[in-house]
């Protein structure tokens, strides 16, 4: 129901009105139902820790917000706006600096500390994230876990990366572990020794920064990624992308020796075959695998005992094939578990025990 009225309002109080006419363009009707709404939020406040109304603290906020606005320290960003910025670059780490232009590491050292003065923030600011923490006791504790509950996803996934980039680079906790939900965001730390102080801990970019590196690359060689992946997409991905002396292999018909493929395994994972299980070995294989586009599909079993790999491939050309068995043959034996393999049309399969000879395999 519209109810309409014929009201006097003294000059000085249109005045005051100036900031809601701005915003709605002049319309007067619009102006008045902001006030309203606006003097409700105030008058309705909010209810503390025990359950009573302040009615003060609504406005204190606001005022904070605007003080902030008008010393260009904060900028007004539609929600939309800024929901859409945080999904397209998740993926991406955030600069050390731009953390510490919010949380000043000089100040607050502790975990506590950190809690509190968030949760102070997220208050002012509106977001409604509320962050609570438990951690081992100590002054250096050595695990802890943060939870944000409420507000916006988005806007908990950008809080919980800063806060655990924070952690890692003030307190040395680095990111175990990642649980999300609509309405709970759960971080997991666990201590770690700095190595390298400027570089980012591995669980930090594992969980907040997965496609860090591959940003980076891209806007390196922006003109070849663009290329490649157009390529890509315009023949369907029925491309090969293997390593240089891989297809020196593949044209020449002359398999690389076991020593060279344990140096090329060493280059992709940084650690030596004998540093991961076979179970780890069939996970690795499997990426590479399908990243060279060598064959179409793959098949893996990691369940101790019974582990195989199943190499699913389009060709009928029986050289090809053969050389293909011989080639996957040479790598599997390099990483010194025994294995035997068997071959059908377009499949090589791979079978891992320990009763066979890692030369054991055999052609049928």
């Amino acid at each position: 129901m519209i109810v309409r009225k014929n009201i006097s309002i003294d000059q000085c109080y249109v005045d005051k009105l100036k900031p809601f006419l701005e915003k709605n363009n002049g319309n007067l009707s619009a102006a008045i139902r902001d006030t309203i709404e606006t003097a409700s939020l105030t008058l309705a406040g909010s209810t503390d820790e025990n359950g009573e109304k302040s009615s003060c603290k609504v406005s204190q906020n606001a005022e904070f917000r605007n003080g902030l606005i008008e010393e260009e320290e904060f900028l007004l960003v539609h929600h939309t706006l800024f929901e859409w910025l945080v999904k397209n670059t998740s993926g991406l780490l955030i600069d050390e600096s731009t953390v510490y232009e919010i949380i000043n590491p000089y100040k607050i050292k502790r975990i506590p500390d950190v809690v509190s003065y968030i949760n102070l923030l997220n208050e002012k600011m509106g977001w409604k994230i509320k962050v609570d923490a438990e951690y081992s006791q100590g002054p250096e504790p050595e695990t802890a876990s943060l939870t944000l509950s409420n507000g916006n996803p988005c806007f908990r996934e950008i809080m919980a990366h800063s806060l655990a980039l924070y952690l890692a680079k003030q307190m040395k906790l680095d990111v175990q572990g990642l649980f999300c939900k609509s309405n709970v965001t759960k971080v997991y730390f666990k201590r770690f020794e700095f190595l390298d102080f400027q570089k980012v801990p591995k669980g930090l970019e594992e969980n907040f920064g997965c496609m860090e590196s591959t940003f980076w690359e891209i806007q390196k060689k922006p003109e070849f990624w663009k290329n490649l992946i157009k390529i890509y997409r315009q023949q369907n991905y029925q491309r090969l992308s293997m390593q240089r002396k891989t297809f020196e292999a593949f044209v020449s018909g002359d398999l690389p020796s076991v020593a060279e493929l344990k140096r090329n395994f060493e280059l992709i994972t940084g650690n030596p075959p004998t540093a991961f299980t076979l179970a780890e070995h069939i996970v690795i294989f499997k990426e590479i695998y399908l990243t060279d586009g060598i064959g179409s599909d793959i098949e893996i079993c990691t369940e101790k005992g019974k582990e195989y790999v199943k190499l699913i491939h389009d060709y009928s050309d029986r050289k090809v094939c053969d050389f293909l068995t011989k080639y996957y043959s040479t790598v599997f034996t390099s990483i010194n578990y025994s294995f035997k393999v068997t071959t059908s049309p377009h499949m090589i399969l791979f079978e891992f025990g320990k009763s066979l000879s890692s030369a054991d395999f055999s052609v049928e």
